[in-house]
């Protein structure tokens, strides 16, 4: 994340050569399962959870005019928000596993996800000691899955359960009703500011889709109920295994902002750092000195999610990775962190 900010505080630095950059940048959390799980199936451990989170996003762009203060930016991104109750995590767990249920469980489940690509156009306002650069961006989105599901699934085979959906998507990956949807757009403002408080310290506070909207002129929808197996307890009456209407709708949608944000000490070239999205907060500390004057600077980092971090920040690039476990495979909290940038 101090990479994702730092862009920020050197702008503090009057320049004016234009620059050109790209960055990567992974931010993903995973409560029940390991991330790579999320993906692959949930055959790894397993442990009741409430949510599952990633953003990942790949971009280039330059910065240029006076100071470089207008900034223009191609970005693909991908985006998972997934927010469920215990119950459920433990319901598609058994699915997983064709597993019996131990209990009766409640189920719950709200899903944001896309994937999109734009441009970003943002202009940088700066006074002496401070700086505040609002962005915006204009998407095509070419996947999307949102949607709500509450419902019961029965103890015992982990099959009977009844549930009532609203459902809007790209593809139906529920019930694999046929939709062939024109591409959807979007727009999201993003706020980026920094403040140097005095010769010591300094703070970047970065707000993402602080106000965003994605609209769909055809999408695929689904209005259902749900009841598998005959179940004894039902949260909806349907004539058949599922019952309802599908079909293609405008839709407008929105995804809930982040928040990154960190404070700088810089006579011990620490910080502070905080992320939080949704249900997923995370603070951290990272140190960073450098051995030798032309080697790059090293930064150490802990996290509250029992992460650790390693990074590498030169001149004109960074690399950072922070993992809660070495064994990829079985991380439930991952970040990564990559940029270039050249000057002329």
């Amino acid at each position: 994340m101090s990479a994702v900010l730092a862009g920020a505080s050197v702008a503090l630095v009057p320049v004016q050569a234009t620059e050109l950059y790209s960055q990567v940048s992974l931010m993903s959390s995973s409560e029940p399962v390991p991330v790579l799980d999320m993906v692959n199936g949930w055959d790894g451990p397993f442990q009741s959870g409430t949510y599952a989170y990633a953003d990942a996003r790949v971009a280039a762009g330059f910065r240029f005019g006076e100071q470089q203060r207008w900034n223009v930016e191609w970005e693909r991104r991908w985006h998972y928000d997934l927010t469920f109750s215990e119950g459920m995590s433990r319901y598609y767990r058994a699915q997983e596993q064709g597993t019996d249920l131990a209990n009766t469980e409640s189920l719950s489940l709200e899903a944001r996800t896309l994937e999109a690509q734009g441009l970003r156009l943002g202009r940088e306002f700066r006074q002496r000691d401070w700086s505040i650069t609002p962005a915006l961006a204009v998407y095509r989105v070419s996947q999307w899955q949102f949607g709500s599901l509450d419902g019961v699934a029965e103890g015992g085979a982990s099959d009977t359960a009844s549930a009532e959906l609203d459902y809007h998507y790209d593809q139906d990956r529920i019930l694999e009703y046929g939709v062939n949807p024109a591409a959807g757009w979007g727009l999201s403002l993003d706020l980026v500011g920094s403040w140097q408080i005095d010769q010591n310290w300094s703070a970047d506070v970065a707000l993402k889709d602080i106000l965003n909207r994605w609209y769909f002129e055809d999408s695929g929808y689904t209005n259902a109920c749900i009841n598998f197996n005959s179940p004894s307890e039902t949260v909806c009456a349907s004539s058949a295994t599922a019952s309802g209407k599908s079909g293609q709708e405008v839709f407008v949608a929105s995804l809930r902002p982040t928040l990154m944000a960190n404070l700088a000490y810089q006579p011990l070239n620490t910080r502070i750092e905080l992320y939080h999205h949704g249900e997923f907060t995370r603070l951290g500390a990272e140190y960073r000195w450098r051995p030798l004057a032309e080697l790059p600077e090293i930064g150490v980092a802990a996290y509250s999610t029992a992460q650790m971090g390693l990074g590498f920040y030169g001149r004109h690039w960074n690399l950072s990775l922070a993992s809660d476990d070495l064994r990829t495979g079985f991380a439930r909290d991952l970040q990564l962190q990559a940029g270039a940038s050249w000057h002329w």
